[in-house]
């Protein structure tokens, strides 16, 4: 089963973070996604009060499962909600692969002009849909 954790130790940090070539800032947040035998990619955040930025959000290299992905995004969401961030935002999408672009589509991410992926939080999680 796959599970989807932040991770604290600054072990778990570098060792997540290190097949993407990220060294590991304090005030960033790693959020790991994992089988019991095997690491398959992160996500790798920032808050700041009501805003919340997407440094990474990846599988690792050769896997690519779009199921796995869009659980990672909506776990990283969820993380964003539960620390009172409103709004999302995701300066690199413009420079991601189309596998990427396809699962923050499906997030809800919406580009501007810049290429900038943005995503409003508010009602993300509760809203229900009426017929």
């Amino acid at each position: 089963m796959l599970e989807m954790r932040p991770v604290y130790t600054s072990y778990e940090r570098e060792e997540y973070t290190a097949p993407f070539g990220i060294v590991p800032e304090k005030d960033k947040v790693v959020i790991c996604a994992r089988y019991p035998e095997r690491f398959v990619g992160l996500a790798y955040v920032a808050l700041c009060g009501e805003v919340g930025t997407v440094c990474k959000l990846s599988l690792v290299d050769g896997y690519e499962d779009e199921t796995d992905l869009f659980l990672l995004g909506k776990a990283m969401l969820n993380y964003f909600d539960l620390h009172g961030v409103k709004t999302v935002v995701y300066p690199d999408l413009e420079s991601e692969s189309d596998f990427c672009k396809k699962n923050a589509a499906r997030l809800g991410f919406r580009r501007d002009a810049d290429g900038v992926g943005r995503l409003n939080l508010d009602g993300y999680f509760t809203h229900t849909c009426r017929n």
